[in-house]
């Protein structure tokens, strides 16, 4: 696991050395605002329900996952179900993956899987600090033994990460819900897909709910 990670941390140095940055420009089509949010500019649509997608950030750097903010507002008269399954993206012409709540949280279960430990799918409050907590050393523990026995400092490290990755996922991913009238419902998605090296890309995001269709393109233009 050392080797491995120390190998990791070695091509993402190289790959950040050489990663162009790119900034994310949202494209205005019509009946559509941009408004202004907390991590740059969003899109809003408004028909029978309200939409809204934004960047996660006003730039990001290439082979990282674009990630944007969702919001639906249920302005219908009966309660509607809304996840990542009501979200499609197209990247570059191409489609690519959105993904859920559950394959973000699956991927972090893996990685603890490995260390012997487990976590819960939902985030819960009142066991947050349980997330934080220092791992303990064990000089001759089995890295399966049992919970927070990681003897290896970059395994440790790992772990961190990964709790740390959990519990961001748990606290800002869009999760599926019933949003109810009048109700609004508002999380995360990432793309599957990595930014590429092409100066100029665009990615589309369909958002599809109640038999309606709202449609956001961003552009990805490299910074010189």
């Amino acid at each position: 696991m050392r080797l491995l990670i120390g190998l990791v941390v070695g091509s993402a140095l190289v790959l950040g050395a050489c990663a162009s940055t790119y900034r994310v420009s949202p494209v205005v089509s019509e009946n559509q605002l941009q408004v202004a949010a907390s991590s740059g500019e969003s899109l809003r649509s408004s028909k029978k329900h309200v939409v809204e997608v934004g960047a996660i950030r006003p730039s990001m750097r290439q082979f990282d996952s674009p990630r944007f903010n969702v919001r639906f507002k249920n302005q219908g008269k009966e309660p509607l179900e809304f996840s990542t399954e009501n979200v499609s993206v197209t990247f570059n012409g191409s489609a690519a993956r959105v993904l859920s709540y559950e394959a973000q949280i699956q991927d972090v279960q893996n990685r603890l899987a490995y260390y012997g430990m487990r976590a819960p799918i939902f985030y819960n409050p009142a066991q947050s600090f349980f997330y934080h907590q220092p791992l303990h050393y064990q000089p001759f523990g089995s890295r399966r033994g049992g919970f927070l026995m990681v003897e290896d400092f970059n395994d440790r490290i790992d772990v961190q990460q990964a709790l740390a990755d959990l519990d961001y996922i748990q606290k800002n991913s869009l999760k599926p819900r019933v949003v109810r009238p009048g109700q609004e419902a508002f999380g995360e998605i990432v793309v599957g897909s990595k930014l590429g090296a092409s100066s100029s890309q665009s990615m589309v995001v369909t958002v599809v709910v109640d038999d309606e269709q709202h449609q956001f393109t961003f552009g990805y233009d490299e910074l010189k």
